[in-house]
């Protein structure tokens, strides 16, 4: 895009967008541009110790804080916002299933799912009824919380019963919980469960 000033960059838009949060190929201008000048916004972005992933075959790109030092520092521009228990268990299981889905369906796209299929798959997560009942009444929350950090997109909102939204699986998801991650977060899930005899 051109700007009657040409003071401003002509990434300016994409680059404010980076900063707001994750981009994908379904925002084709912002997504364009992005493409058009990835030299340049790395560039800019490496000045402020930002790094800029881009993921053309899966379609995202986002901003990673560089850490300055080995104790892991950053300049604090982006928050770091710890997971509680619950919301990293959503994450690790749509993380989960997304890999699946990429293993054996070869002819869908993206993957869909719903609050009551997400609710089918968790439930051997739980010892206990009560942490069950209180995760399953929290699980709206908790995905519209994915919604906000970019790894679910509502693509379809049902007015009448909130179990039939539909929700679009980001694979950016996959750049923020990796397979290592994931591997060690079943593993702890594995060993917290009560042993047979």
């Amino acid at each position: 895009m051109e700007y009657q000033n040409d003071k401003i960059a002509p990434y300016a838009r994409s680059a404010v967008k980076l900063l707001q949060g994750p981009v994908f190929e379904d925002q084709p201008d912002v997504w364009n541009e992005i493409i058009q000048y990835q030299v340049e916004l790395i560039q800019y972005f490496e000045k402020i110790s930002l790094e800029l992933i881009i993921d053309k075959r899966d379609g995202y790109a986002y901003l990673k804080q560089i850490e300055l030092d080995e104790s892991g520092s950053t300049i604090g521009l982006v928050r770091r916002m710890p997971l509680t228990y619950d919301l990293t268990l959503v994450c690790v299981l749509l993380r989960e299933w997304l890999l699946e889905f990429e293993s054996n369906d070869l002819e869908t796209t993206n993957l869909y799912i719903t609050p009551k299929q997400f609710r089918d798959r968790m439930e051997m997560f739980f010892k206990e009824k009560a942490n069950e009942l209180k995760f399953i009444r929290d699980l709206n929350r908790h995905l519209d919380q994915c919604v906000e950090m970019g790894f679910l997109k509502l693509v379809h909102k049902d007015a009448a019963k909130s179990d039939e939204n539909r929700y679009e699986v980001k694979r950016i998801i996959k750049a923020r919980v990796t397979t290592e991650e994931l591997s060690r977060f079943k593993k702890q899930l594995e060993d917290e469960q009560p042993k047979s005899i």
